[in-house]
């Protein structure tokens, strides 16, 4: 998953750049909030309600290029979360994939979506 970390964080060093100082404190108090959110989806989990893969699959899509922006400017406090990140993104993505597949196979679907749900 290297690859696709460096292609992500390539195109934003290109398209958008380092977050100015002004920026980085206001990213790092919506990295905060994310953060706190992906406890809660951990929680939740862990009391018996599970998030749904669309849940993990919006927490990771909105988190991990965040992470990324922010390892531009801190590559030694954020590059090893945004790689993190990055990895988890493209499995909620790919767990997501699967399951709309797997929808239009009706009952096998329900059982798989049933096992998985909350594994991201």
């Amino acid at each position: 998953m290297s690859g696709e970390y460096e292609s992500i964080r390539d195109h934003i060093r290109a398209t958008r750049g380092p977050f100015t100082d002004e920026e980085q404190r206001a990213a790092e108090l919506e990295l905060a909030t994310l953060q706190a959110d992906g406890h809660l989806l951990h929680l939740r989990k862990s009391e018996g309600d599970p998030p749904t893969l669309e849940e993990w699959g919006t927490h990771y899509r909105r988190t991990a290029p965040l992470l990324v922006r922010l390892s531009l400017s801190n590559p030694g406090r954020y590059e090893e979360m945004a790689r993190v990140a990055v990895r988890k993104w493209r499995e909620a993505e790919q767990l997501e994939v699967t399951a709309i597949a797997a929808v239009s196979t009706g009952e096998d679907a329900e059982r798989w979506l049933a096992g998985r749900g909350g594994d991201a």
